[in-house]
């Protein structure tokens, strides 16, 4: 395989890993977003309950029934806390998937810098193929017109 080829390959690798790093991060961000939405929800729920809970025992419930509105509302804040917890590891999951990618992005980015540099060295080396053939012939063509 020629230096060219084999640097054409090492490109294609590098767009195929950030591409499929791309999709993951895609898919990371849409979970985060999820995942802030359902905590978003979950504080709603709790502000409402809180308040419901706050009427009840001010119009005077039943003490049992207060016990089991503070047993739930701690169950729903200890929800919420779970939920605030996963948010925080999917945002550390989603930064180290945004570093690889960047990396993977860069290298290809090398790679193609790469073969824009041997494409035109290649071309120079054309382009001086070419000026040597013309400087040969018109060498021959100026010995042919002195030689009669």
């Amino acid at each position: 395989m020629s230096r060219e080829q084999t640097v054409r390959y090492l490109q294609d690798m590098a767009g195929m890993r950030e591409q499929d790093l791309r999709r993951s991060l895609l898919a990371q961000q849409q979970l985060l977003a999820q995942l802030q939405e359902k905590y978003a929800l979950l504080q709603e729920y709790l502000r409402q309950y809180r308040q419901e809970s706050a009427a009840r025992e001010s119009s005077g419930i039943a003490g049992a029934d207060v016990l089991r509105w503070r047993g739930f509302l701690q169950q729903l804040a200890a929800v919420l806390q779970q939920q605030g917890q996963l948010i925080r590891e999917q945002e550390q999951r989603l930064q180290i998937l945004q570093e690889q990618w960047r990396n993977a992005k860069a290298r290809e980015q090398g790679f193609t810098r790469l073969l824009q540099r041997l494409d035109s060295e290649k071309q120079l080396a054309e382009l001086k193929k070419m000026q040597k053939e013309m400087d040969a012939w018109a060498s021959r063509a100026v010995q042919m017109r002195t030689s009669f």
